[in-house]
């Protein structure tokens, strides 16, 4: 899971041009806030959120190359205001504006900018750009938003990383996934955010412990095709701890875990 077709963003933003100001401005001038972006203009004025629809952003890619994405629209997630739903739109060849994102389960095409630090699994720069469709975007509605805290006070930046190995199924935390666009998994965690809804579902099996740094133990692998648990423990003996389940993994130091079918 990715945020493909989206650019390989490996530098800082380079500068912004906002229609509402008419205006270009440089780097330092532009952050995020929570999922919006924060636009500082010379004249003392701020635009925010909302306020950035039909800007232009340059984003810089491999090879010193600019890439262009509109801002085609912004709006509050009728589920959760604290996150905005932009719609990033690049252009194709023939220059026509198309999304920039691909699909989300139920055809969604939107996505969110979110500032991730060193380190983090889904930092792609000073600004991530995430589609809904990928693990930043999802791990974020499921709850582990990495600049707030928990319902106990807890940081969710470590639950957050741990939440996007989770759903790429990057066992051994170094960027390589495991699983297929469309696998359901049961999450959950201990801290209330997120709980089994698996129940007594018998097609469902415990499959791995998540901390920030990717699993810290495997029942069962998500897909055999992609690589058996037997493969994995050959390749990572580390995760291959005996009767691995929730005590165990938590006992590991697991943040969250995951159910998948066997």
């Amino acid at each position: 899971m990715t945020i493909s077709p989206l650019p390989a963003f490996i530098s800082l933003i380079l500068m912004a041009a906002c229609a509402n100001a008419a205006e270009t401005v440089t780097a330092p001038d532009l952050s995020t806030e929570h999922t919006a972006f924060v636009l500082k203009l010379a004249d003392g004025r701020v635009l925010r959120g909302v306020q950035m629809q039909g800007a232009m952003v340059h984003m810089g890619i491999e090879g010193g190359q600019i890439a262009s994405i509109k801002l085609a629209s912004i709006i509050p997630d009728p589920k959760d205001p604290d996150i905005l739903r932009h719609e990033f739109q690049v252009q194709d060849a023939q220059g026509t504006w198309k999304p920039a994102c691909q699909p989300n389960f139920y055809g969604e095409t939107w996505g969110f900018p979110v500032a991730l630090p060193e380190g983090h699994p889904g930092r792609e720069g000073a600004i991530t750009l995430t589609c809904s469709s990928g693990a930043v975007g999802k791990c974020v509605r499921f709850g582990y938003k990495p600049w707030a805290k928990g319902p106990h006070g807890e940081d969710l930046t470590p639950y957050h990383a741990a939440c996007v190995h989770m759903v790429r199924a990057d066992y051994a935390g170094d960027g390589t996934a495991h699983t297929k666009n469309g696998t359901d998994i049961d999450v959950y965690d201990r801290i209330g955010i997120q709980q089994s809804e698996s129940g007594n579902d018998s097609k469902f099996g415990f499959e791995a412990g998540w901390a920030p740094a990717g699993a810290v133990c495997v029942a069962h692998t998500r897909w055999s095709d992609l690589i058996t648990t037997a493969q994995l423990f050959e390749r990572y003996p580390r995760l291959a701890r005996k009767g691995c389940d929730e005590a165990i993994a938590a006992a590991a130091g697991a943040l969250l875990f995951n159910g998948s079918k066997r």
